[in-house]
């Protein structure tokens, strides 16, 4: 029994422990990249929940015992930063945030770093969070526009290679009726979590009342009637493989495709002013 309390004593045994931590930050570096570009959906959140949860367990034991170790202060420290994003874009999904939380938190107090180092960095991520989250909160709920969203009907390609959904956004006025584009093959399923992607286009908006109907013709999608989208301008072959091709047509990538009406509002004055400079350039150059 004494040989085996020696060699978890030793230096070398901890420091390789205390590398384990690591482990549990990049997975919240993989989660905050997957919160940012994906949309969440856990196929089964109580496997999910039970299988992070005794994660966090075992990493929480292995920051207790190498607290010492100044790889554990550092990881400790990572965990604070890369959980933020994670609380605010995945807000509400409590099988990975709970666990994720009393981790990062537990972590922090229990690892061995200079005490005024330790305060200081506290009191900077204690206001990281609470002017971020203001900022975040005010961001999606003041700038951005409010709508109740209802898919209303949805299809594949014949190809397979892209999906369309029609949307119904209810808002204070009478609304909208919009239809988007979406690669249909980029969706990632990992057991009992699936990663949808946020890569979409907007191809057709009209204000309510309206009758929208779509029919795939090939690769061609019509929308009562009138061509909006073909396929084939994005997707290209390379080495007999198809793949997506996403640098024109206005597409977006990630979680903050909203509408900003302030941002509008910025966008629409700047080009009136650069525009009225062009027309006061032109004219002195003709003078």
């Amino acid at each position: 029994m004494s040989d085996i309390k020696e060699i978890l004593k030793n230096k070398w045994v901890v420091l390789g422990l205390s590398i384990l931590n690591g482990v549990f930050t990049a997975c919240l570096c993989v989660f905050a990249y997957w919160v940012f570009l994906y949309r969440l959906e856990y196929t089964n959140i109580v496997i999910f929940a039970a299988v992070y949860s005794v994660f966090a367990l075992l990493t929480g034991f292995l920051m207790f015992y190498t607290r010492k170790s100044p790889l554990t202060a550092v990881f400790c420290m990572l965990n604070i930063v890369v959980f933020f994003p994670v609380l605010l874009m995945d807000w509400g999904n409590w099988g990975l945030l709970a666990p994720a939380f009393i981790v990062a938190i537990f972590g922090f107090f229990c690892c061995r770093m200079n005490e005024t180092v330790k305060t200081v960095l506290g009191t900077i991520f204690l206001l990281v969070y609470i002017i971020g989250g203001i900022a975040f909160f005010l961001m999606t709920t003041v700038f951005m526009v409010s709508t109740v969203d209802t898919v209303i009907s949805k299809g594949e390609s014949p190809s397979g290679d892209f999906r369309y959904y029609v949307l119904d956004q209810q808002n204070n006025a009478s609304g909208k009726t919009a239809v988007y584009i979406e690669p249909n093959m980029l969706d990632v399923e990992l057991g009992f979590l699936k990663l949808n992607t946020t890569i979409k286009r907007l191809i057709s908006q009209t204000n309510n009342p309206a009758v929208v109907e779509c029919e795939w013709k090939g690769t061609l999608l019509f929308i009562n009637g009138k061509e909006y989208f073909n396929e084939e301008d994005f997707v290209t072959m390379k080495y007999g493989v198809r793949h997506y091709d996403f640098s024109t047509g206005n597409w977006t990538h990630t979680y903050f495709e909203m509408d900003y009406p302030f941002m509008k509002l910025v966008s629409s004055v700047t080009e009136a002013i650069t525009d009225k400079l062009s027309e006061r350039d032109e004219a002195n150059g003709a003078a």
